[in-house]
């Protein structure tokens, strides 16, 4: 087997997965890390995707034995008036690393944890070195400058993996960061000493509360501390100046109602610290000998936590990405365009999901700078001018299959399957007591699809075309093929063969209804994903289905994004 020496940038969570990807398939990475641990961030609540990552790395026993808090939902008192509604991480285990909860981290400590683990296994890792210079002009090699001063030396490798956070410094040289038009946020926040005030199905869950300046999350922490942040619109900056950040902390807090019922009389034991400008994407995210990971590449809005989900992602496949361009090294362009596919259609299921969740809140709460500007309202919104998935809603508003108040009502739908049976939070509440809403759903769902008696292909052509999957056990990249027509339109959540594609084809001589085509599939071996792949070409456009009478059947898209349930992507 072919080795490759890899700079990794920045021992965060990024750079730390990516180091223990590499070593696990063989290659050689070597940590440069600007700061010495421990050292404290922000972004202190995980997704379950990310715990399954740890596992699959051998982290699972250590993490199990640092006692975080348990984190089983996330939940949201999110518009005025509302009631609360509970996104559980409940989910059927159907591997041993598919996980029904996250963690809750001091991340000073957890970084910590991943960090010592790179160390024990011999790789190599450089604290308080920063990367000053990454050379990528040599199509065979890498190199870097790194340390400081007079102490500052030149290091080739064959690839470089960019960690290194908000400022790295290969994103920053490549000047490739677009700023977001949509998230112009900041965030405000500290910490304050109170036991979690619930038990049971409550205990240990994330807390985001809508008030009119913005949003207040809440974080349950070991040692019985909350993080407690606000996110506000950028032009409360000049508040912040004048006031002071303490102050205007105070005082913005004291407005989110709902917050301070929760903490009561706690008492503030941390400073307060404050963030901007973290709303961005890049042009592009890997290329050459160089790939770009975590928040160096990208970040959208601390809503869903799921900054570490990906950056953890991220690095898992720029690691096998960089395994498989050593192996095959006439792939190269392949990979690179798989990689900055996955990369930002992931970001942008995240920019989408939370564009849904801001856009229904701003009509139930006053109208603020930060929820009119928080608002889609038409089709032609300026600020989304650059994102793939605004340009479907837009194209499908002009003939009148999906408009901008349908947009906003697929958060209302999620919304509803984990709404409390009370309007206030309260220890009675159970994840039980959401299944009938649950049930509902799915029995919805399954009524419209098997309503469905003509399914359509939409193109001349059902083709299969290369893609690639990580393999979810040795996190190499495999080759596969996934369903498309020959307008390039694909569906790549599932991989498919030839047998599938020969079903597929019937559509375009044969009159086949749902049914039917779920049979065919699950003779073909594919009798848990059936009504999954048939679900997602339809989202992607594949498939239209028709009732009895010609009428098409409907079938909402769903919000979704990676790191939850069976919804892992890596």
């Amino acid at each position: 087997m072919n080795r490759s020496t890899v700079a990794v940038i920045g021992a965060g969570p990024a750079g730390c997965t990516a180091a223990l990807t590499l070593h696990k398939l063989g290659h050689e990475p070597v940590v440069y890390e600007r700061d010495s641990f421990p050292r404290y961030r922000v972004g202190e609540s995980f997704l379950p995707g990310s715990l399954s990552i740890f596992h699959r790395l051998g982290l699972q026993e250590k993490i199990d034995a640092a006692g975080f808090v348990k984190k089983p939902s996330a939940t949201f008192l999110w518009g005025q008036d509302e009631a609360p509604w509970t996104f559980s991480f409940a989910t059927p285990q159907t591997s041993p690393w598919v996980f029904d909860h996250a963690i809750q981290v001091r991340r000073e400590e957890f970084d910590k944890l991943l960090l010592d683990e790179v160390k024990e296994r011999g790789i190599g890792v450089h604290e308080n070195t920063p990367v000053s210079q990454v050379d990528i002009s040599d199509p065979g090699k890498v190199s870097l400058t790194v340390g400081q001063g007079d102490d500052a030396e030149r290091v080739d490798f064959d690839f470089v993996i960019d960690a290194g956070g908000a400022n790295g410094p290969l994103a920053r040289q490549l000047k490739v960061r677009r700023y977001d038009e949509f998230y112009k946020s900041f965030a405000i926040w500290s910490y304050f000493r109170l036991p979690d005030p619930f038990e049971g199905d409550l205990k240990g869950t994330t807390y985001s509360i809508t008030f009119e300046d913005g949003w207040v999350w809440m974080i349950p922490l070991k040692g019985d501390l909350y993080s407690v942040g606000l996110v506000v619109d950028r032009s409360k900056s000049s508040e912040v100046k004048k006031a002071g950040p303490d102050r205007f902390y105070r005082e913005t807090l004291a407005k989110a109602v709902r917050a301070k019922e929760i903490l009561g009389d706690a008492e503030m034991v941390d400073e307060v610290r404050v963030v901007h400008d973290w709303s961005y994407d890049s042009e592009v995210y890997s290329g050459g000998r160089y790939f770009l990971s975590g928040d160096s590449a990208c970040f959208t809005d601390p809503l869903f936590s799921q900054g570490v989900h990906l950056a953890t992602q991220s690095a898992v496949s720029a690691a096998a990405a960089i395994d498989r361009i050593t192996q095959q090294e006439e792939e190269a362009d392949e990979v690179h365009a798989w990689y900055n596919r996955a990369y930002r259609e992931t970001y942008e299921q995240y920019h989408e999901f939370l564009a849904s969740f801001y856009t229904l809140a701003s009509f139930t709460e006053p109208e603020s700078e930060f929820w009119v500007r928080r608002r889609i309202s038409e089709s032609d919104d300026g600020r989304l001018n650059r994102k793939r998935w605004f340009e479907r809603l837009a194209a499908s508003s002009k003939d009148g299959t999906w408009s901008v108040t349908d947009f906003r009502d697929r958060a209302t739908t999620m919304m509803s399957i984990g709404r409390h049976q009370r309007t206030e939070l309260s220890d009675d509440f159970t994840d039980k007591e959401l299944n009938p809403a649950r049930v509902q759903w799915i029995s919805q769902l399954t009524k419209r699809l098997n309503r469905i008696k003509r399914l359509q292909w939409n193109g001349e052509e059902v083709t299969l075309k290369p893609y690639y999957k990580v393999d979810p056990e040795t996190f190499s990249l495999e080759p596969k093929q996934v369903l498309a027509n020959e307008e390039g339109r694909d569906m790549i959540k599932w991989p498919l063969e030839e047998k599938h594609r020969q079903i597929f084809s019937r559509l375009l001589k044969e009159e086949v209804g749902y049914k039917e085509l779920i049979r065919e599939l699950s003779d073909a071996g594919q009798q848990e994903l059936s009504s999954q792949i048939v679900i997602r070409l339809m989202e992607a456009g594949l498939l239209t289905g028709y009732d009895k009478n010609g009428e098409e059947v409907f079938i909402q898209d769903r919000l979704r994004f990676d790191g939850v349930g069976t919804e892992y992507e890596v």
